[in-house]
């Protein structure tokens, strides 16, 4: 069955389909053709329909940033295009609008921060990651999570809104799925086996999970890496009351895989949800610890986390801790994990000795 996708920012670009554009100028038909043609095996080049079938998401990537380079917005204001994906009955992404009504702005599949095309950041890996410290009661470390961060060579841009302008055009599953990737193959090359790797996902980029997660999966055994040591966290940004979300969390496990839920506290991270989601960590927002050694009510909302998370034997780590006073009285309230700038910010390789107090 096939459905054509306009809300990009609602549903994830896919891994294989047909990209089709409209222009009425001759020049600008010209330019699509040249443009589709240096892609597109020859047998598949229908340049009178001005189409592209993909095979894999990199050969739609290749051709957003070829026409992003070559079509100004206003340009590219005036070129309509549509993607039509293959997909099942039971396809929870699929888009029910009708074919006749899916055209949209080419100008709406471009995305760009810092200067730089969002396709170039996933294609060419314009990013990496940086690794924080996770350490336990006596300062040792425990693990690292795993932040993506820009080159040091290129200008700086936040992650928040890299990812943000990915999901605005449809291609965070790519930028999703790439960052995972990074990690895990940067965490087999400077960890040992026995230390967590942290490492952030988005819910919504997994628009058929058994598909999304397998080169992750196959990142996993190709690095030789323990899937218990990976803990993958659901970014705490997004809706977490989708149905959906138990069966990608079972899915993890099959693999040997933990969880965590992150920002817990914050937003849409409720104990309720905690509750129902029953992840193997979670990570309490550094808005209840801070100054939490001073605040009664803070405390009062610690003890109660940690006696939900006891339900189901999570294990509560605590983020944001900057204060010697803050971790003192976290661990006398029995909270094991912490992380924070007490224990060492984000940077290239491990910190082998976390600067903590005794």
């Amino acid at each position: 069955m096939s459905r054509y996708h306009r809300a990009f920012s609602s549903f994830p670009l896919r891994d294989a389909g047909t990209v089709e554009f409209a222009a009425e100028a001759p020049n600008m038909r010209e330019r699509l053709q040249q443009a589709i043609a240096e892609l597109a095996a020859p047998e598949e080049t229908m340049p009178e329909r001005l189409e592209l079938q993909y095979s894999e998401h990199n050969q739609l990537l290749r051709l957003m940033s070829k026409l992003q380079r070559h079509f100004p917005a206003a340009e590219a204001g005036s070129v309509q295009c549509r993607i039509r994906f293959a997909t099942e009955q039971d396809d929870p992404a699929a888009d029910d609008e009708p074919a006749d009504d899916a055209w949209v702005s080419l100008a709406e599949l471009f995305g760009e921060v810092g200067g730089v095309s969002v396709a170039d950041y996933i294609l060419h890996r314009h990013f990496t990651v940086y690794l924080q410290p996770i350490v336990g009661l006596d300062g040792s470390v425990a693990g690292y999570e795993f932040l993506t961060r820009p080159l040091p060579e290129q200008a700086p841009f936040q992650p928040s809104g890299l990812f943000e302008s990915a999901r605005k055009i449809g291609q965070h599953s790519f930028l999703d799925r790439a960052a995972r990737k990074l990690a895990v193959r940067v965490g087999a090359a400077h960890l040992s086996q026995g230390v967590k790797r942290f490492v952030n996902f988005l819910p919504s980029s997994l628009y058929r999970p058994e598909t999304c997660l397998k080169c992750t999966f196959d990142t996993i055994r190709e690095t030789g890496t323990d899937p218990g040591d990976c803990v993958f966290e659901v970014m705490e940004s997004e809706p977490l009351d989708d149905p959906g979300l138990p069966a990608v969390f079972d899915i993890y496990r099959q693999e040997g895989v933990r969880l965590a839920l992150d920002d817990v506290g914050t937003g849409f991270a409720t104990l309720d949800v905690v509750e129902r989601l029953r992840p193997d960590y979670v990570k309490m927002d550094r808005k209840w610890v801070s100054h939490c050694d001073e605040d009664p009510d803070k405390q009062r909302y610690i003890d109660r986390l940690l006696e939900r998370t006891a339900r189901f034997h999570g294990v509560v780590l605590a983020e944001g801790i900057e204060r010697p006073e803050e971790w003192l009285y976290l661990k006398r309230a029995g909270v094991p994990l912490f992380q924070g700038f007490l224990f060492g910010r984000a940077a290239p390789v491990p910190l082998a000795t976390p600067a903590t107090v005794g």
